[in-house]
């Protein structure tokens, strides 16, 4: 495992969401990074300090379980120091460290970017804003299950906008992760709505 001992500490606590992660470490990274680059997003240049971080994310509608095809999804983060770096200082959605691309006919991202730092005051914080197109709330968040304390594994359990991704640390030092996210009050296809 990696990180300090209250990151493996607090691992252990998150089972039950981080559970909607595919166990697909390894041979299922193949399958993301063949993605056309139409859905493939990367955020952090080469030299952007800190831990790359590659996830693999699977967007479905909560109701149904099927996949949200073909919908724009837009991801931002702080930089690893815990800045934000607006282009907008009144709007964070504009960080530096964003970006929108599209899911594929079955709801697949896959993204390259940094392993966030805490934001502001707080510890054990660090998560990645996602914006999701024609979503009902829009707004859900990936929260880290080896950077998560006790009270924000709790939390996140407990709400359908906060899902917690469980991180593997790769030979080669790059973080790995696979998340579904249940997004909640979809509309139809956006071929169907004219969006």
């Amino acid at each position: 495992w990696f990180g300090t001992p209250n990151h493996f500490e607090s691992s252990i606590y998150s089972r039950e969401k981080v559970g909607r992660s595919p166990n697909l470490f390894g041979s299922g990274i193949i399958e993301f990074q063949g993605l056309p680059q139409s859905n493939r997003l990367t955020l952090s240049s080469a030299d952007e300090p800190g831990e790359t971080l590659l996830l693999c994310l699977t967007f479905v509608r909560k109701e149904d379980q099927s996949p949200l095809g073909n919908r724009s999804i837009h991801l931002y983060h702080a930089t690893h120091e815990g800045e934000y770096d607006p282009t907008n200082p009144a709007d964070e959605s504009t960080a530096r460290l964003g970006g929108t691309t599209r899911t594929d006919t079955e709801g697949r991202i896959y993204l390259h970017t940094i392993l966030p730092g805490d934001y502001g005051s707080g510890s054990d914080n660090r998560h990645i804003h996602t914006s999701v197109e024609g979503a009902h709330p829009t707004a859900y968040d990936i929260q880290f299950a080896q950077y998560a304390n006790r009270g924000l594994h709790r939390f996140v359990r407990n709400s359908d906008q906060h899902f917690m991704v469980d991180l593997r640390k790769q030979s080669d030092g790059i973080l790995l992760g696979f998340a579904r996210i249940e997004i909640r009050g979809t509309i139809g296809t956006l071929e169907n709505t004219g969006i």
